[in-house]
């Protein structure tokens, strides 16, 4: 079978679809991916195909510059251009384009990140088969589900409750149809007006689009979708019907872009001390936090400081500058990238934000995890079940001081059900890379 990908460049995400693509030539088939200049530099280093396509444009505006305006303008210029906005939408998405793309390379199925709709729409005029693939946890609007943007937990206090549930969902969907009419009012909704209007052009029902959390625009409650993630980690409840859970996906043979022989040889020397020595391994990874968040890296810091028995790597990304940390104690090792895995590998905990692949990727190691969400996306729902499952501890990143975030890592580190528990949801890991992923392809 010849099977289309189309991935985000979202580093995490495009990992796992390294993995499933690597999978999926395993059994057999040939895969190409759909991929922007951008995207298909890392797709090319991996050894994959592609077909290169135009760059997706997620902040589109119909006028292309007029959002700068006022109001008033852009108001003006809606109104003057009502029967043009549809037409150079159409232009300015590249829909046509994607389409002749697809139909050129003729595929029998394709796999396509739901967030991109710019793909998902013209794939579906092609008549080809089309399945979704996200890395969350279910959103289905349920009394015993909480979204995946809240810190609810089932069971926990009146906000677990169905009725706590239940308003927790009635804000949520209050906002999202708040931010559309925001939207409509300031006209900036034309991306999702032009998909509308597309969806109907082709012949794709309406009613199976759905305005939600995530992602930002639609979700289809008929597409068949495929989640790279575990359903053990869920809350209690029932899958919507088109949902299937394929389990994490963690590429091993990844290719690190960012990667040089200093970093290499700094980490080497840290986990050469740490295999050496009786002496713990903490990992924090914060890459995609932001400056706001230096005072909470500063409070991890002041609570591993003294703690001569414990090792701390941690990541910045590229949007901190390590000097605003002030004086780093020598048990204290500050990267601005490091290869995640080789560091993971020998971690006794994880500090993170509660990232879907985060997790996956501690899953993928057996380490427990402290999560302090970003809370954004679904990192506040990821916490909540990492908290729920005992995979390990969640705290508040604005409000936990560093004598709280020291005493979690003290539990962590000295408490064997997190371990143990993290080997329990690792075995279950395993059976899912067992599992042939072709038969959820038809």
């Amino acid at each position: 079978m010849h099977i289309a990908v189309a991935a985000p460049s979202l580093t995490g995400r495009l990992h796992s679809t390294f993995a499933l693509v690597s999978r999926l030539e395993i059994e057999g088939h040939k895969v190409t991916y759909l991929c922007s200049a951008e995207i298909a530099k890392k797709v090319h280093k991996q050894g994959f195909s592609y077909v290169e396509i135009p760059e997706i444009n997620f902040y589109f505006d119909d006028s292309e510059q007029v959002v700068q305006y006022s109001l008033f303008a852009r108001f003006k210029f809606h109104f003057m251009n009502l029967g043009k906005h549809y037409k150079r939408g159409k232009r300015i998405l590249h829909l046509e384009e994607y389409k002749k793309i697809i139909i050129e390379l003729n595929p029998d199925r394709i796999i396509i990140d739901v967030e991109l709709h710019d793909i998902i729409f013209p794939a579906l005029a092609t008549k080809i088969p089309v399945i979704l693939c996200h890395t969350w946890f279910s959103d289905k609007i349920d009394v015993k589900l909480p979204s995946i943007r809240t810190s609810i937990i089932p069971g926990q206090g009146f906000s677990g409750s169905k009725l706590g549930i239940s308003l927790s969902w009635v804000k949520m969907r209050l906002m999202v149809y708040g931010r559309l009419w925001i939207n409509k009012l300031t006209f900036n909704n034309y991306r999702r007006e032009v998909f509308r209007k597309y969806a109907k052009e082709i012949g794709f029902s309406r009613n199976n689009l759905l305005l939600n959390t995530l992602p930002p625009l639609y979700s289809f409650n008929k597409l068949p979708i495929l989640t790279l993630a575990m359903q053990e980690m869920e809350f209690p409840h029932t899958p919507a019907n088109n949902l299937r859970y394929l389990g994490p996906m963690v590429f091993e043979n990844r290719i690190g872009i960012n990667s040089n022989l200093d970093t290499e040889n700094r980490i080497s020397k840290v986990l050469a001390l740490k295999e050496n020595s009786s002496k713990k391994l903490i990992y924090c990874s914060v890459s995609s936090f932001v400056k706001g968040d230096v005072s909470f890296l500063k409070k991890v810091i002041e609570a591993v400081s003294d703690e001569e028995n414990w090792l701390l790597i941690m990541t910045l990304g590229g949007n901190i500058n390590p000097e605003l940390l002030g004086a780093i104690p020598e048990n204290i090792f500050l990267f601005s990238w490091v290869p995640q895995l080789k560091v993971l590998e020998k971690s006794d905990c994880s500090i993170n934000h509660a990232g879907i692949n985060s997790i996956n990727e501690c899953l993928h190691f057996a380490v427990p995890i402290l999560a302090y969400s970003g809370k954004f996306f679904d990192q506040n729902g990821n916490a909540a079940r990492i908290a729920y499952q005992g995979m390990g501890l969640r705290g508040d990143k604005d409000m936990d001081t560093s004598e709280t975030i020291r005493h979690n890592i003290v539990r962590i580190l000295t408490e064997a059900s997190f371990k143990s528990k993290m080997i329990e949801m690792n075995e279950l890991y395993q059976e899912y890379r067992q599992r042939e992923i072709t038969p959820f392809l038809n």
